[in-house]
C-alpha cells in the first residue's frame, strides 16, 4: 500500500481551522443570492475551473435556481506542487463561447494569473460578458493583473486547503478550510 508523503499528513495537523464547514456553506449561500440577482436573466455559462473548483461549483449550483448551462476548464499551474509554474491546459473545450455570459467559478484568486488568462481565453473566444465569482480571494495581495467580481470569503495571505483546494494533491475533501502556518516550508503560496 502507498502511504501519504510525510509533509501530507504533518499539513494537516500543523494547519489552522480558518473558516468551518458551516462558515463555508453560509458564504456559499450569500453567494448565490447576489449571482441570483445579478445572474437569473443573463442564460450564463458556468465554468468551472478544474480541478480545484469542482466542490464549490457543484455547492453553488445547487442554490442557484434559474437557466445555466456548465462546462469546465482543467488548467494548473501547479499539478500537485505547492509552487506556481506556467499555465498547463489539460484538455480542451468543446462548447462556442460566442455572445454567452461566461461565469469562471475558481476555488481561490491569489495573484489573479490564471484567471486574467482563463477571461483572455473566453474574450478571444467570443465571450460577450465574462465574470468571475471565487470561494476565497486573498485581498492582502498587492497589484493583480485580474479581480474578481464575486467573493464567498477573503482570507489572509496563506497557504490554504480544503474544499476543493489542496496540498501536495491531498486534502481536497476536507469540508472545512486550513491555514498552514508560516515557515512551513513553503516555496510559494497558492494561485489558481
Amino acid at each position: 500500500m502507498i502511504e501519504p508523503p510525510p509533509s501530507v499528513l504533518g499539513a494537516r495537523q500543523q494547519a489552522r481551522l480558518l473558516f468551518s464547514a458551516a462558515e463555508v456553506l453560509k458564504a456559499i449561500d450569500q453567494l448565490a443570492v447576489r449571482l441570483t440577482v445579478a445572474l437569473a436573466e443573463e442564460n450564463p455559462l458556468l465554468i468551472s475551473i478544474m480541478n480545484g473548483a469542482l466542490p464549490f461549483t457543484a455547492s453553488l449550483m445547487q442554490r442557484l435556481h434559474f437557466p445555466l448551462q456548465l462546462s469546465h476548464v482543467h488548467v494548473s499551474r501547479y499539478d500537485n506542487t505547492t509552487e506556481g509554474g506556467r499555465l498547463v491546459w489539460h484538455g480542451g473545450f468543446e462548447m462556442d463561447l460566442e455572445g454567452r455570459h461566461v461565469v469562471l467559478i475558481d476555488d481561490i484568486l491569489d495573484q489573479g494569473l490564471t484567471i486574467q488568462a482563463l477571461r483572455n481565453w473566453a474574450t478571444q473566444r467570443g465571450a460577450e460578458e465574462v465574470t468571475v465569482a471565487v470561494l476565497l480571494d486573498k485581498h492582502s495581495r498587492g497589484d493583480r493583473p485580474a479581480a474578481a467580481d464575486f467573493v464567498a470569503l477573503a482570507c489572509p495571505d496563506r497557504y490554504v486547503f480544503g474544499w476543493g483546494m489542496d496540498f501536495e494533491g491531498y486534502w481536497r475533501n476536507l469540508p472545512d478550510i486550513y491555514a498552514l502556518p508560516d515557515g512551513f516550508g513553503l516555496q510559494d503560496s497558492r494561485e489558481d
